[in-house]
């Protein structure tokens, strides 16, 4: 079982969803033509936390402490410890399970002063302990290993792999120019153009080497893109007619086909299940540009033929 989601990624960016979508998503197409495409589908909010809650657990968002909007930075896991996950009803039947990707659904941290986690503004380098094993972390909540990042956008600007952070984050996040938009630690010398490269080679990785165990696997990989920042990588930049959003997308589309192809290589494609989805419908704030602003410049829709977006209620 791999199931991968998208961030912020429209019904109309597809070209299996959008004849005239202006990126090009060969990988996504062809997986469609290979299998069955849905056309009717329904999110438990139009921001990233409460549908990420909800595909893990079954449960709408709204019967935990979240009544709006999505985590922050540093608050404690929305999933409670003895809530049955998909990951842990998988672990009891035999399945080996991992995350790689973006996890957005909180994490406890030890901290330096025996106080709530914090950071921002006003504490930019945070009170947090990177020497320490992070509790309830994804390998508490039905995965046997995880790697990623809790947000791209959000502290601390590291990996995390299991319960530790990839080496500690010890400087100030970086220039406005980087894209970060929350103050906070980060690892010297990290890149956000280098996330999605790394989280596709860990996938591929992970699939190559699990698959040699011969027990059933799922893998969850819930993409940080097309989702803000939008940092396509040099090789696939303008290879699309809809912009750096549109590049993004198409290197989107490339890590699906990286996934599949470890799937074939490993000699467990006809055995396994995947299914693609996005969180909800694609980013309207004014960044990079949102989704109503690539109408008049790429006339591209990326919402397609659907009334709404991210953050709408319809």
């Amino acid at each position: 079982l791999v199931f991968v989601l998208a961030d912020d990624l429209g019904y109309g960016d597809l070209g299996c969803y959008n004849k005239d979508s202006k990126i090009p998503t060969p990988n996504l197409d062809r997986l469609a033509a290979e299998g069955m495409r849905f056309t009717d589908a329904h999110a438990p909010t139009s921001v990233c936390s409460p549908t990420r809650y909800a595909i893990l657990t079954g449960r709408y968002s709204w019967r935990t402490r979240l009544q709006r909007g999505v985590l922050g930075p540093w608050n404690p896991p929305l999933i409670a410890k003895d809530r049955l996950t998909v990951g842990k009803l998988l672990q009891q039947h035999g399945y080996t399970t991992a995350c790689v990707g973006k996890w957005h659904l909180g994490l406890n941290y030890a901290t330096t002063d025996g106080q709530p986690p914090s950071g921002g503004a006003k504490n930019p380098m945070s009170n947090v302990d990177f020497t320490k094993p992070i509790a309830d972390a994804p390998t508490t909540r039905g995965f046997d290993h995880y790697f990623g990042t809790i947000v791209p956008n959000y502290p601390p600007y590291c990996f995390i792999e299991n319960d530790r952070t990839v080496g500690i984050p010890s400087v100030r996040e970086g220039t406005h120019e980087e894209q970060f938009n929350i103050p906070g630690p980060m690892l010297p010398g990290w890149k956000l153009v280098n996330i999605l490269p790394e989280l596709t080679r860990h996938a591929v990785k992970w699939i190559e080497d699990t698959a040699k165990t011969k027990k059933p696997f799922f893998l969850y990989v819930p993409l940080t893109s097309p989702h803000f920042p939008v940092v396509p990588a040099p090789e696939f930049v303008g290879k699309s007619k809809a912009g750096a959003f549109g590049d993004f997308v198409f290197q989107t589309d490339w890590t699906v086909g990286q996934v599949l192809d470890a799937l074939q290589r490993a000699g467990v494609a006809e055995n396994t299940l995947v299914i693609f989805t996005s969180d909800n419908g694609p980013e309207v704030v004014e960044i990079n540009p949102g989704a109503y602003d690539r109408v008049p410049l790429h006339h591209h829709y990326s919402m397609g033929p659907l009334r709404g977006a991210k953050r709408d209620a319809w």
